[in-house]
């Protein structure tokens, strides 16, 4: 790792290299200084004192260290820092009493003294990074050492008239990212809005107030506190508007600075189903194919703001910042409501506008912006998946980043928060040109990355910028129907890029390398870069490896044996590549992502072409279903937002409950047998076997599809102990995309671990769009007998 005294020694080294700079600052000022002729001007190298003002904050005192050795960097010398006394050619803080000026800064000048005014810490350490980067040139493209450098100033004196800047978001977050980073960008967080029911409607409150908490299918669940599994609570039940209130008010009693409380609802989509529920959501509307709850939701949300604010008062902090109760428009709360809000009410609009290159997503999404900007919410918060990590090639989509900050800085959004696992090599300019319009949206995105690509790249810049416009192009003409977070942790997402786009992308980089033979700091971020990719390039062949295996036992009949051994080698060879150029990677590199956003369980078919090189026969299989063709017993509803569903005999069924949603008989069965799948958001058929430790089972599916980019079908397999505890899990089979209009036989050999008691099977398919199915016309398990397989 670069140490911070390596880091500044860089700095100034880059500078003593650089005296004359050749890139101009492009981005729009706020400020317009026109320069007083006879007085006398003051320069940044005269700045010899810094005073620190006694009511600091970590975050000013690390934006002072980077001032003082940007200084010593850029003129040699390092002013002193000073805590009492006016003294000449300093810079000193000044405090304003309006808290609502959060982040806003201006900076004066009297005579030989310079002045940042602020209403808070964060003000003055944004106007310190303002000076840092206007006056002096200082940019900080990535985090790290390797992510810094200098532009030419856009002044030489300090302006005569008031500098003011206020951002156009209050709240500027990427998730999660470098704290110096984005301090350095003027990131920030100032209100919460999480998923947070699970910590109100806990396990102790059950057991006292069962009936705030939701009914499915016919019974209240006891939470466990997992935002993830713990259902909503019921919000039609009043008190649970109380139980609600009294957090929220407990809340800002115990921290009386805070500004917003969250209410938003639990991940997931576990809502009431009782017939008073069922009531408030009726008739049944859909957004986007899922059932539109926003009205239920916030409805209760307004309920307890009336309690919050209009009855207990709780509008201001005592510094008189305003207050709000924050919830996620998420998912199936995502449409804008048909009710007015309370002006307190904040909501998080969540959308994926990476998406925005569906012209019809986005002029929809464009609707749904102005539609809750007319909701009477006094602030509108945005959440937006700006991914990076888990993807693991380079998601560009710069053009929509800039299109759509502007409409919603325009549409009166001001509070923004994005999850950006940072994958800085195939990020490239997006943290940084995220955090510029954050803080201005009105600067010319054009011109923004135009610096960006000349200054972090230098010669190598046009092959720089081709190599992540190839990406973005490709990605907007081929990704298609917009979808939500569309091949989010998809194994398979990468298929997205053919071989020759991604060739096409490796050119680049060889062409930049070239260029920088005797620029070592940017050939230094290209290789950055170019390590990144190459586990891409690896991914991809692992992955097209894999895919291409199944295919081929898909089609046994039509293959030769040498041929499917051929390609269980081949892909077994790149698996390992790619696993060990992974660990290298992630173990190595100074700007590798976190293991956790990269590292995911895949899929393996190795079963699928041994059982294809062996085949088990008929006599060597027994059965433990009772009818493997999936016979409809009868036809019932779960709930009322679920269509009729077919009951078979031992397997379940779960799902997500969607618009035009079904699941009928196989087209392949024999009647009323089998099932068929189709437009499924994710639909799970599973089951729990009893088995034999260290014993040989086989799964065998008949099945027909079409599977398009993005829709997944898997197989899991978990392996469970005498008390129903996971001893391992595999995924055996994930379908190849494409189209098998005829049945398919599908055999997978499993072996149970040792203390293994039973088995659960899942045949999973999520993301179905128009036209994709899963048709299943047999599903069977089994043991087999060893004795009678085939001599090896």
């Amino acid at each position: 790792m670069i140490t911070l005294r390596t880091f500044y020694l860089l700095l100034l080294a880059a500078f003593l290299v650089q005296p004359a700079m050749s890139v101009p600052d492009h981005r729009a000022q706020t400020w317009k200084p026109q320069r007083m002729v006879g007085s006398a001007q003051l320069t940044m190298r005269q700045i010899a004192y810094v005073i620190r003002p006694e009511s600091g904050s970590s975050v000013l005192d690390a934006a002072i260290e980077d001032f003082l050795n940007l200084m010593e960097a850029r003129y040699g010398a390092k002013p002193l820092i000073v805590t009492t006394g006016v003294c000449k050619n300093a810079l000193q803080f000044k405090m304003v009493a309006d808290r609502r000026e959060r982040g806003a800064f201006t900076i004066l000048r009297a005579r030989t003294r310079l002045i940042i005014q602020a209403a808070d810490a964060e003000g003055w350490s944004n106007g310190l990074y303002a000076i840092m980067q206007e006056q002096m040139g200082a940019r900080w493209y990535w985090a790290g050492a390797l992510g810094f450098d200098w532009v030419e100033p856009s002044r030489r004196y300090l302006p005569n008239r008031p500098w003011r800047e206020e951002p156009t978001f209050v709240q500027r977050r990427l998730h999660p990212t470098d704290s110096d980073f984005a301090r350095r960008n003027r990131l920030n967080t100032a209100y919460s809005f999480n998923h947070n029911l699970a910590k109100v409607f806990t396990l102790d409150l059950f057991s006292t107030q069962p009936e705030v908490f939701s009914e499915l299918r016919g019974r209240r669940r006891p939470p466990r506190g997992s935002g993830a599994t713990d259902p909503q609570p019921d919000f039609t039940e009043p008190k649970a508007v109380e139980v609600a209130s009294r957090a929220a008010l407990d809340h800002f009693n115990a921290h009386p600075e805070s500004t917003s409380y969250s209410l938003s609802i639990n991940d997931n989509i576990l809502f009431d189903t009782s017939e008073r529920t069922k009531a408030a959501v009726s008739p049944i509307r859909y957004f986007r194919g899922r059932p539109n709850y926003t009205d239920l939701v916030f409805t209760f949300m307004n309920q307890v703001a009336e309690r919050v604010f209009d009855q207990a008062g709780a509008w201001q902090t005592p510094a008189g910042e305003d207050r709000y109760l924050t919830a996620l428009a998420y998912y199936w709360t995502e449409p804008s409501p048909s009710v007015p809000l309370h002006p307190r009410v904040m909501p998080v609009l969540t959308s994926d506008r990476a998406q925005w290159h569906d012209p019809s997503y986005r002029a929809e999404d464009k609707a749904l912006i102005r539609a809750w900007a007319a909701s009477g919410a006094e602030r509108l918060a945005t959440w937006d998946y700006y991914f990076g990590a888990p993807y693991i090639y380079p998601r560009q989509f710069n053009q929509w980043i800039a299109e759509s900050l502007q409409y919603l800085a325009a549409s009166g959004v001001d509070v923004f928060y994005s999850q950006l696992p940072s994958f800085w090599g195939l990020d490239g300019a997006k943290a940084w040109l995220a955090a510029e319009l954050l803080w201005d949206a009105e600067q010319d995105a054009e011109q923004l990355l135009t610096e960006y690509y000349d200054t972090f790249f230098g010669a190598a810049s046009l092959p720089m910028r081709h190599f992540y416009e190839i990406a973005e192009a490709h990605r907007n003409v081929h990704e298609g129907t917009a979808e939500w977070i569309k091949l989010y942790k998809d194994e398979s997402g990468v298929a997205l890029f053919t071989p020759e786009v991604l060739e096409q992308m490796r050119t680049r980089l060889d062409q930049s390398l070239a260029l920088l033979a005797d620029d070592t700091q940017r050939q230094a971020r290209v290789e950055v870069v170019s390590e990144a990719f190459y586990l891409t390039e690896l991914y991809a062949e692992y992955d097209r490896s894999r895919r291409e295996l199944v295919d081929l036992c898909l089609s046994a009949l039509k293959t030769p044996r040498e041929v499917i051994e051929s390609q269980l080698q081949a892909f077994r060879k790149a698996r390992e590549a790619y696993r060990d150029y992974m660990e290298t990677y992630l173990t190595n590199s100074d700007y590798a992502p976190d293991r956790r956003h990269v590292d995911r369980r895949q899929s393996n078919p190795e079963a699928l072409a041994l059982a294809v090189l062996q085949e088990t026969s008929a006599d060597a299989f027994e059965s433990l279903c009772e009818d493997p063709g999936l016979t409809h017993l009868t036809y019932a509803q779960r709930d009322f937002l679920s269509p009729r569903m077919p009951n078979v005999n031992g397997w379940y069924l779960d799902y997500r409950p969607s618009e035009d949603f079904r699941v009928i008989a196989s087209e392949w069965g024999g009647g009323a047998a089998g099932l068929r799948i189709e437009q499924a958001d994710i639909l799970s058929v599973f089951r729990t076997f009893p088995i034999r430790s260290e014993q040989t089972y086989e799964l065998r599916i008949r099945a027909a599809w079409k599977i398009s980019l993005d829709n997944r079908v898997h197989v899991h397999v978990n392996w469970l102990d005498m008390e129903g505890r996971s001893l391992s899990a595999e995924v055996p089979l994930r379908l190849p995309y494409g189209v098998r209009g005829r049945p398919v036989d599908i055999r997978l050999p499993l072996t149970a671990p040792a203390e293994a008691n039973d088995v659960r099977i899942r045949v999973v398919v999520s993301r179905q769009y128009s036209g994709d199915y899963l048709d299943i016309s047999e599903l069977d398990f089994g043991s087999v007998n060893e004795s009678m397989l085939p001599v090896k």
